[in-house]
C-alpha cells in the first residue's frame, strides 16, 4: 500500500518549511554576531577618541576580528550546516506533526510508518491499516504547521538584527565616509585615524648648534622624526616642537607630554604655546624634562584635546668623545743643532700649561670614541683668529690630525667632532697651547782694572757673561773712536733695542774683537791698545791734541740664530774711556788717593769714638748704681721719685750698647776693606795703563794697602770677637767690665796702627805735592817756549812786510 499523496505533500512542505527554519535563524544568529561586533568594535575604537584617547590598536582589531570569524562560522557549521545535514525522514515530521495536532491520535504516524517500503516484521490487518490511512488522509485539511515551529527565536533574533541593521544603514546613509573608515579599520584593519576636533602634527626636536666659534649665532637645528624615532646625544637639551593646525580645527588650549623612560620612570609635562597662529598653524614647544640633560632614551605621547600623538621614541645616543690628544712639534730651523740633518721633532700628551718654542711646526693627534665623519676647528692666534689650521681623519675615522704651522703666539685649538650620523659633541674642547718666546741674548760685561781713562798704551782687561734660551750665534766687542763725535759735541744715540749705540764712525776707526765663550757663557779678553794701534787695526786718538778731547767707547753685543722675523741682537751699556797720557792719567789717580785718605781719616774717627764708647761701657759696668729719673728711663711724669735701676735693666741696657759698639766695629772693618780694594784698583790701574812706578806702586801697595788688609783681618777682627764676647757677658757685669777694657786696649792698638798707615799717606800727598811744582814747572817752559816761537815767528814776518 502506498502513503497518499496528501500525506506526502503535507509531510513534505513541513520538512521544507523545517529547512527554511533553519536557514533563517542560522543566518540571523550570524547577522546579529558580525552586527554587534560591529558596533561593539566601533564603540570600542571611536569613543577613546571622543575622551582623549587613541583608537583601538591593530592587535586588538585583529583579535576582534579573528574572533568574530571564528564565532560566525561555528555558527554556521553549528546551526546552519550541521542541522541542515540532519535527515528528516517522513516519520519524524509525522510524529513532529501528531505532538502539535493530538487529535490525529497517532493515525499519521502509524500510516506512514506502515507504508514505507521494505518494512519488515510487521503484523496488522490490512483493513485495519487502510482505514487508519484514510482517517490521516481525512485529517490533513485540519493540520496547521505554523503550530509546529516556535517563532520566538526568530523574533528576538530580528529584533536584535533589525536596529542594528538598521543604524548601520543610516550611519552608511549619513555619513558614508566614517562608515567606511569604521569598515575599514574593523575589517580591513586599517590604520587611518578618526577624525578630531583638533588636529596635531609632531614637527621635530630642535637642537643648540654646537660650533667652535662662541660668537656664533648659528640657529638651532631642527631634527625631524624618522617613522617616530628619532637619536639625539646624551646630554643635550633639546625643545620638543609640535603644530595645532588652525584651519577647520580646533586649537587646544594646552598640549600635555607623557613620558616614559627606559629605566621605568614616568611623569607628564605641559608645553608652551608660542607666538599666535601662523600659516594657519599654532606652535607648542617643550623645553624642560625629560628632553633638558638627556642621559636615557625615552618614549613620549603628546595629548592635546582628542588629538594624541602616541608613540614617539627619543634614543639618547653616546656623542662622540676625545679620548686622547698628543701634541707633536717640529722645531724651526734656527734651533737645529750643528751637527743634525733636521730639525728635532718632540712628541707629549696634551696638558694643561703646555708650551711650544716659537716657529715650531704643530700637529695635533686625537682619539675618538666613535668612527667621526667631521671635525670642525677653529683656531685663535692671540686674540685674531686664523685659517690656517688643516684638518684631516684617518680612514676608520677613530682618529684625526690637526696641522698648525709656524707658532709664534700663544693659541687656542677649539674642536668639536661630529659622528658619521651627524650628531656632535656637546661642549667644544678646547687646548691651549702656549708659546716660548725666543728672547734677545742676554750679555753682561764689565771693565776690570780700568777706571774712565786709560793711556795709549793701556790694556783693557774684559769680563762677563752672555746667555740665550738657544745658544748664542755669534759675539764681539766693538770699540770705535769716539773723539771726533765729543769734539762736535754729538751725542749717542739710542738704538731701536734701547741698548746706546755710536753713529757709524769713520773708516780705520773701530775695531771688532771676537769673544770665546766658555760652557756656561763666560767670557775674558783683553785689548791691547798699543798692540792693535801698531798693527793698524785700530787708530788710537792722540791724548795731546789740544783742539779735541780724545776718547773711545767700547760695548759687546750678542746675537742668536733666530731667523723668523728681524735678528735678535743685543748690546752691552758703552763704556767711555777718555785717552790720556800717562801724566795725566796719574794726576786722576792721584785725585782718588785723596777721597781714600779723606775716607781713612774718616774711619780713624770712628774707631776713636768707637774706644770711647767701649771704654764708658767698661767704667758703667763696674760703676754703682746712681739715682736715676724714672722719667728718663719709662717716659713717666718728672714728678716721680727717684729711684735706683733695677739691675737686669741695667744689663740690658749695657747689651744693647755692646750691640751698637759690634755694628759700629763691622762698620769700620767693611769700610776699611773698600778702602783696600780700591787702592788694589789703582794698582791695576797702573799696571793695565803700563805706567811703570815702582816707587808709587811699593807706597800704595806695602806702605798702604797691605797694612789695611793686616789691621782688618787682625787686631779689627780680633776687637769684634771681644765686643761679641762683651755682649755675651753682659749678664755678669764685672766680667764684662773686664772683657771690654780688653776691648778698649786692642781698640786703641787699632786706631794706632791706622794713624799709622794715615802718615804714610800724608807722606805720599807731600811727594805728590813735589809731583806738582815739577809739573807746574815742566808745563810754564813749555808754555815760555811756545810763546818764544810765536814772537819770533811774527818778527820774521815783519820783516817782510
Amino acid at each position: 500500500m502506498q502513503l497518499d499523496p496528501q500525506l506526502r505533500s503535507i509531510l513534505a512542505a513541513i520538512r521544507r518549511q523545517i529547512r527554511q527554519y533553519i536557514v533563517a535563524d542560522s543566518l540571523l544568529a550570524i547577522s546579529a554576531l558580525v552586527l554587534l561586533a560591529f558596533w561593539i568594535g566601533l564603540l570600542v575604537d571611536f569613543t577613546p577618541v571622543r575622551l582623549g584617547g587613541t583608537e583601538m590598536p591593530r592587535s586588538a582589531r585583529v583579535v576582534l576580528l579573528v574572533a568574530v570569524a571564528a564565532a560566525a562560522l561555528f555558527l554556521f557549521f553549528k546551526l546552519l550546516i550541521g542541522r541542515l545535514r540532519k535527515p528528516l525522514r517522513d516519520d519524524s515530521v509525522a510524529l513532529l506533526v501528531e505532538r502539535h495536532h493530538p487529535e490525529l491520535r497517532g493515525s499519521l504516524v502509524t500510516a506512514v510508518q506502515l507504508t514505507q517500503s521494505g518494512r519488515r516484521g510487521d503484523s496488522h490487518d490490512a483493513s485495519l491499516l487502510e482505514k487508519v490511512h484514510d482517517e490521516a488522509s481525512l485529517a490533513v485539511p485540519t493540520i496547521q504547521t505554523n503550530r509546529i515551529f516556535r517563532w520566538q527565536p526568530i523574533y528576538r533574533k530580528i529584533a536584535l538584527v533589525a536596529p542594528l541593521g538598521v543604524a548601520a544603514i543610516v550611519f552608511a546613509i549619513v555619513s558614508p565616509s566614517a562608515f567606511g573608515r569604521a569598515a575599514g579599520r574593523l575589517l580591513l584593519l586599517t590604520d587611518s585615524p578618526w577624525p578630531r576636533r583638533a588636529s596635531l602634527a609632531m614637527v621635530g626636536v630642535e637642537l643648540p648648534a654646537v660650533t667652535v666659534d662662541e660668537n656664533d649665532m648659528t640657529p638651532p637645528v631642527l631634527i625631524p622624526f624618522d617613522e617616530q624615532v628619532i637619536r639625539l646625544p646624551q646630554g643635550s637639551s633639546g625643545t620638543l616642537r609640535i603644530a595645532a593646525k588652525a584651519d577647520g580645527a580646533v586649537v587646544p588650549d594646552v598640549c600635555t607630554v607623557y613620558y616614559a623612560t627606559d629605566a621605568g620612570t614616568r611623569g607628564q609635562a605641559n608645553m608652551r604655546r608660542i607666538g599666535r597662529v601662523t600659516d594657519g598653524e599654532q606652535a607648542f614647544i617643550l623645553d624642560g624634562p625629560p628632553l633638558a640633560g638627556l642621559t636615557e632614551s625615552v618614549w613620549i605621547s603628546v595629548r592635546g584635546l582628542d588629538s594624541r600623538l602616541d608613540d614617539f621614541r627619543i634614543e639618547a645616543v653616546a656623542p662622540p668623545a676625545i679620548t686622547s690628544m698628543q701634541i707633536q712639534t717640529t722645531d724651526p730651523a734656527y734651533l737645529k743643532a750643528a751637527d743634525a740633518t733636521e730639525p728635532a721633532r718632540r712628541t707629549t700628551d696634551y696638558q694643561s700649561g703646555l708650551r711650544i718654542r716659537e716657529g715650531s711646526t704643530v700637529r695635533m693627534t686625537g682619539k675618538s670614541t666613535l668612527p667621526l665623519g667631521d671635525v670642525a676647528v677653529r683656531l685663535v692666534r692671540g686674540n685674531e683668529p686664523a685659517t690656517d689650521a688643516k684638518v684631516t681623519i684617518e680612514n676608520n675615522g677613530l682618529g684625526f690630525a690637526i696641522d698648525i704651522a709656524d707658532m709664534r703666539q700663544p693659541a687656542t685649538v677649539i674642536v668639536v667632532p661630529e659622528d658619521k650620523t651627524g650628531i656632535t659633541a656637546q661642549l667644544p674642547y678646547r687646548y691651549f697651547l702656549g708659546v716660548v718666546v725666543d728672547d734677545d741674548p742676554a750679555i753682561e760685561m764689565r771693565l776690570r782694572g780700568i777706571g774712565t781713562a786709560v793711556t795709549p798704551n793701556a790694556r783693557i782687561p774684559i769680563t762677563g757673561s752672555a746667555k740665550d734660551d738657544y745658544g748664542i750665534d755669534e759675539s764681539r766687542v766693538i770699540m770705535t773712536d769716539a773723539t771726533s763725535n765729543i769734539a762736535d759735541d754729538a751725542t749717542v744715540e739710542p738704538a731701536e733695542n734701547g741698548v746706546a749705540t755710536l753713529e757709524t764712525p769713520p773708516p780705520g776707526s773701530s775695531a771688532t774683537i771676537p769673544m770665546t765663550l766658555d760652557r756656561e757663557g763666560g767670557f775674558e779678553l783683553t785689548i791691547d791698545l798699543r798692540a792693535m794701534a801698531e798693527s793698524g787695526e785700530f787708530v788710537v786718538p792722540d791724548p795731546e791734541s789740544k783742539e779735541v778731547e780724545a776718547a773711545v767707547t767700547l760695548f759687546g753685543e750678542v746675537s742668536d740664530a733666530f731667523d723668523l722675523v728681524g735678528e735678535h741682537r743685543t748690546k752691552t751699556e758703552i763704556y767711555r774711556l777718555q785717552v790720556v797720557t800717562a801724566e795725566r792719567l796719574l794726576m786722576l789717580l792721584e785725585r782718588r788717593e785723596l777721597g781714600l785718605r779723606a775716607r781713612l781719616e774718616q774711619a780713624i774717627d770712628e774707631t776713636r769714638s768707637l774706644r770711647d764708647f767701649l771704654d764708658l761701657l767698661r767704667r758703667e759696668a763696674v760703676q754703682e748704681p746712681e739715682k736715676t729719673d724714672v722719667a728718663e728711663l719709662d717716659d713717666a711724669p718728672a714728678d716721680e721719685p727717684s729711684t735706683s735701676v733695677p739691675l737686669d735693666r741695667r744689663q740690658q741696657i749695657m747689651r744693647l750698647r755692646a750691640q751698637q759698639s759690634g755694628l759700629q766695629a763691622t762698620k769700620t772693618s767693611d769700610e776699611l776693606s773698600g778702602i783696600a780694594e780700591s787702592l788694589d784698583d789703582l794698582l791695576v790701574e797702573m799696571q793695565n795703563n803700563r805706567i811703570d812706578s815702582v816707587d808709587r806702586s811699593e807706597r800704595i801697595g806695602t806702605g798702604v794697602r797691605d797694612p789695611l788688609r793686616l789691621i782688618v783681618a787682625g787686631d779689627l777682627s780680633k776687637l769684634r770677637e771681644e765686643i761679641a764676647s762683651t755682649e755675651s757677658l753682659a749678664g755678669d757685669l764685672p766680667k764684662m767690665s773686664e772683657s771690654a777694657a780688653q776691648a778698649v786696649k786692642t781698640a786703641e792698638d787699632v786706631v794706632i796702627q791706622l794713624t799709622a798707615v794715615l802718615e804714610k799717606m800724608l807722606d805720599l800727598e807731600s811727594y805728590n805735592e813735589i809731583l806738582d811744582m815739577v809739573r807746574e814747572l815742566i808745563d810754564s817752559q813749555n808754555s815760555l817756549i811756545d810763546e818764544t816761537k810765536t814772537e819770533r815767528t811774527q818778527r820774521t814776518r815783519g820783516l817782510f812786510e
